[in-house]
């Protein structure tokens, strides 16, 4: 679109003005949500011009794809969460940092998914319950349909253009008796976001499906590759993969670890995108190594190691006094190749390089903060399901 719009257009002379089309196209659109609002106001025609639905999705195409971090503070009966963003900047030599993109009040609740830009959230005071939300247009709805189900991922469902959730249920769903015909257990389903219709069972999931939750009935994020959805399953050691079009599963080979006793005593693993190929890490047991993984060849199921990274472990002890109170994660920004460690420390998160060098230690006003698995991808892209939601609101409460 951009390449479109300024293809023929004059050399631009010192001290005239810029053409209108390249200002649109090549500026404004790399521009990040906030200051292309603030451009808006500059006068008409680039409010009109910035507004078409074009030019949105060809600013969200621009966007970076961030580490999505949480920041939780507790005020009176309600939590405050910041919805944060995590820039790495070794490509352009700056130093990381956290940047704010919203805060909403709830009672208790997680960030299950992260797909366009928009945001998955449940809350467990009882039968899983969820909301979606954009965190960008600060757009908010309910899903009470999908209340009791068990979330698996959140798509675009590629020939429709729609966004579904992929769900499990394995135990009896709050608004069961409103599914039409037979109701199976240990079965998927897939629901519309904006359908008034219950969810629909697409078949029986795999038995193992279930236990991607574990004791917490709650499912690890999906990392969305192309058009399939890939979890990481540990106790199988393999990943298993769902087909958004053809709504299959398919179990996938995960890497082999040198020494397959450390792999059966590993801490924590999971699958992750960089530099758009499809990666796995693993940390051992003591959180001194981690393993980083590339898939090489998608079809033939060919990994290989790409990093592996000793963690200074008695550093982040001396740093925080906390013990082996940390989990690690391994990240990147969108369309690097080179990866960082996360460590989460409760109220501060380490990043490391590869070589185990410590890059920077990050706080957000002394709250908590959770490092998720998953990133977010900002848009300001009109939603038709938004207003069809139960509770919808733009810009008012939750969001503060």
């Amino acid at each position: 679109m951009a390449e479109a719009a300024t293809r023929g257009l004059p050399p631009v002379s010192p001290g005239l003005p810029l053409p209108e089309e390249l200002v649109v196209w090549e500026i404004l659109v790399r521009l990040p949500p906030k200051p292309l609002l603030r451009c808006r106001l500059v006068c008409r025609a680039w409010r009109r011009l910035t507004s078409t639905r074009d030019f949105l999705l060809a600013h969200h195409r621009h966007q970076p794809s961030l580490p999505l971090i949480a920041a939780c503070d507790y005020a009176d009966i309600m939590y405050l969460i910041d919805v944060l963003t995590l820039t790495l900047g070794r490509r352009r030599g700056a130093a990381a940092r956290l940047h704010p993109v919203a805060r909403y009040a709830s009672t208790a609740d997680y960030l299950d998914s992260s797909c366009d830009g928009l945001l998955l959230i449940s809350w467990n005071t009882g039968p899983p319950q969820y909301s979606i939300c954009n965190p960008t247009t600060r757009q908010f709805g309910d899903l009470p349909l999908i209340s009791g189900f068990m979330f698996l991922g959140l798509y675009q469902h590629s020939p429709t253009g729609d966004y579904r959730i992929l769900l499990y249920r394995a135990e009896k769903v709050v608004l069961e008796d409103l599914i039409p015909g037979h109701v199976e257990r240990d079965a998927s389903y897939v629901y519309t976001l904006g359908s008034n219709d219950m969810p629909r069972r697409i078949g029986w999931a795999e038995p193992e499906m279930s236990m991607l939750a574990g004791h917490s009935r709650r499912c690890r994020p999906a990392q969305l590759h192309g058009s399939l959805l890939h979890w990481y399953h540990s106790i199988k050691h393999m990943i298993l993969v769902f087909d958004t079009t053809a709504e299959s599963f398919r179990w996938m080979r995960a890497p082999i670890d040198k020494t397959e006793n450390e792999l059966n005593r590993e801490l924590w693993a999971d699958v992750l995108e960089m530099d758009s190929t499809l990666g796995l890490y693993c940390c051992n047991h003591d959180k001194t190594i981690v393993n980083i993984w590339a898939l090489q060849d998608y079809e033939q199921e060919v990994w290989s190691i790409k990093y592996e990274v000793e963690l200074p472990v008695t550093c982040i002890r001396g740093e925080l006094d906390v013990g082996d109170s940390w989990s690690v994660m391994v990240s990147s920004e969108d369309g690097d190749e080179v990866v960082v460690v996360l460590v989460d420390c409760g109220q501060s998160v380490f990043c490391f390089d590869t070589d185990g060098k410590l890059l920077a230690r990050l706080e957000h006003d002394g709250n908590d903060i959770m490092v998720t698995r998953m990133k977010l991808k900002q848009s300001l892209v009109p939603h038709a399901f938004f207003p069809l939601l139960k509770s919808y609101v733009v810009n008012d409460f939750p969001f503060i």
